[in-house]
């Protein structure tokens, strides 16, 4: 394969990688929704913690070219960023 065609593989995850996103966030907008009823804080640092230790050891575990602690980088932002719409 030539580069513009890698280039469209990565546009089209690039475009399925979106969808996913906003499919979390709008989970993650119900989970606001219920905190919010229940009194609970928006940033549960356990289940944060949790999750991230979850991530990293499934990419470890995967052995692809992104290792644990990339993942764990890369799913703490999105984790940041769709606490904001909990909010």
């Amino acid at each position: 394969m030539e580069i513009e065609d890698w280039r469209l593989r990565i546009d089209e995850m690039n475009d399925t990688l979106i969808g996913l996103l906003n499919k979390r966030a709008a989970c993650a907008t119900e989970i606001g929704k219920i905190k919010k009823q229940k009194g609970l804080p928006v940033l549960d640092v356990a289940r944060e913690e949790a999750v991230l230790a979850l991530v990293a050891e499934k990419a470890e575990k995967a052995a692809g070219p992104l290792s644990g602690e990339s993942m764990r980088r890369i799913f703490k932002a999105i984790m940041e960023e769709t606490r904001k719409v909990e909010e």
